[in-house]
C-alpha cells in the first residue's frame, strides 16, 4: 500500500513539474505591446499548446520592470524583422486573453 501511494505521489510530481519548460523553437508572425507591462506575440510552427485550456501559438510576455520590457521587446522585433525562431518559458498557467503565460524569450540563429 504505501509502495502504490509513493509511486502515485512521484508519476503526480512528475506530471505538474512536467507543465513548465521551454518551448519549441517558434517563428514570430506578429506582435504588439499594450498600455501595461505585457508584450503579446502570435507564433507559428512547433506544437503550439504549452499549457492546457491556453490559446494555440499565443503568447503573453509580461515584465517586472520597463528596462526588461524593452529587452524583451527588442528580441521580438529582432525575431520578426530577421526570421530568427524564439523560444519561450512557460508555466502551467495561462495569462491575459487565455494566452500562454511567459517569463523569458530566447533567441536562436536563422
Amino acid at each position: 500500500m504505501l509502495k502504490s501511494l509513493i509511486t502515485s505521489t512521484l508519476l503526480f510530481a512528475a506530471g505538474a513539474t512536467h507543465a513548465a519548460g521551454w518551448s519549441e523553437p517558434l517563428t514570430v508572425d506578429r506582435a504588439f505591446t499594450e498600455n501595461s507591462d505585457a508584450i503579446v506575440i502570435y507564433t507559428s510552427g512547433g506544437n503550439g499548446a504549452y499549457s492546457a485550456g491556453c490559446v494555440t501559438h499565443h503568447w503573453v510576455f509580461t515584465a517586472n520592470s520597463e528596462t526588461r520590457r524593452g529587452r524583451a521587446w527588442a528580441s521580438i522585433l529582432l525575431a520578426l524583422s530577421t526570421g530568427q525562431k524564439v523560444q519561450f518559458w512557460f508555466t502551467d498557467s495561462c495569462a491575459v486573453y487565455s494566452f500562454h503565460d511567459s517569463a523569458a524569450i530566447m533567441l536562436h540563429k536563422p
